[in-house]
């Protein structure tokens, strides 16, 4: 029999009656920034020579509809961001006006919050990231090379819950400490996790490993949209430098290795330049960050990938089958279950 507590059922009440306001209020702004839409594309219609040519106005308004929706899901120019946020709703967690795109983009969408004073570098999550990454990489730098051996407190103890860090101690010794494996996934997964990023947990907080090609594939199919990550591919440098600055967000780089070959991960802290072919995929990228490369974790200031068939230069990593960028946010807190309202099964 499980107790009813009902002070929980009240305040449960009152959090499903805010969500559905605030969810209402966001659909009502996306809405209100389609219209707009809508009518910049029909004045854009009518002043392009090029775009009169087209189809009857009867599709061309269809179409226009349906293009402005699909600006705004992607993202739009923000407005229904800036809306909601006046109406004193905060905007979806993790939101970040970029998303994978199909075709080239031009278009650079600010970041959803004004910039806020920072170290010269960084602020906000970039600040906490940038902590969790020298520390890992002064303190067992040599632990993440292939042949290095991490222990209990490199790898998902740190201020983890009891379970979740037990868990993480079970895997590192069962694992060997994962000696003699590539661990740039489990580098870079550490680096958030610390830093107090969403990542991929279970439901008692354990981290969910997934390898980089995995990872990659995931993030080029649209299967990686879990909640706790975002694809950014198709933001330019600028708009993720003015994220980074805002304490907004932090990206991890991910490229999948072409036929059985491993792929990478690393965590960007800067970007420098992104070359974009024109189906939006990136060809090569150079940026600053941090990354577990075979003799070690290192903090990288100029580091290019290339996609196989571009240009390989000394010290790249080259040949990688695809590239993507996920952006991620804090980790949502979860409110603690109230142990009257638990039934007998964990």
């Amino acid at each position: 029999m499980v107790a009813l507590n009902p002070l929980a059922q009240a305040n449960a009440a009152i959090q499903q009656q805010n969500s559905d306001r605030n969810g209402k209020l966001r659909s009502a702004a996306k809405q209100f920034e389609g219209v707009l839409m809508t009518q910049l594309l029909e004045v854009l219609w009518k002043t392009t020579p090029e775009l009169k040519k087209g189809p009857g106005s009867m599709y061309q308004s269809m179409f226009q509809g349906e293009f402005a929706q699909h600006l705004v899901s992607g993202g739009g120019i923000g407005l229904s961001d800036m809306i909601v946020k006046a109406l004193g709703v905060e905007p979806e967690p993790g939101e970040l006006a970029t998303r994978h795109v199909q075709g080239k983009l031009n278009t650079l969408i600010a970041p959803s919050s004004p910039l806020t004073a920072f170290d010269g570098k960084h602020s906000g999550v970039m600040m906490d990231v940038a902590r969790a990454a020298k520390s890992m990489v002064d303190k067992s730098s040599d632990h993440w090379a292939k042949n290095g051996s991490l222990t209990a407190d490199d790898y998902g103890t740190l201020g983890a819950n009891e379970f979740a860090g037990e868990s993480a101690r079970r895997s590192v010794e069962n694992a060997n400490g994962y000696q003699g494996y590539y661990k740039c996934n489990l580098f870079a997964f550490e680096v958030a996790r610390r830093a107090g990023l969403a990542v991929p947990e279970d439901a008692r907080g354990t981290l969910q490993l997934s390898s980089s090609n995995r990872l990659t594939q995931d993030a080029s199919d649209g299967s990686l949209e879990s909640g706790w990550a975002k694809v950014a591919t198709g933001a330019s440098p600028a708009v993720m430098q003015d994220a980074l600055h805002a304490g907004e967000a932090a990206f991890l780089l991910v490229g999948s290795g072409r036929g059985d070959r491993h792929g990478h991960m690393a965590v960007i802290e800067q970007p420098h330049s992104i070359d974009y072919d024109e189906a939006g995929q990136i060809r090569s990228i150079s940026f600053e960050g941090w990354e577990a490369q075979p003799d070690g974790a290192k903090h990288l200031t100029q580091r290019t990938w290339n996609r196989f068939g571009e240009k390989g230069t000394p010290g790249a990593r080259n040949n990688l089958e695809r590239i993507e960028i996920i952006q991620l946010a804090p980790k949502v807190a979860q409110p603690h279950a109230n142990t009257e309202t638990q039934g007998q099964n964990p």
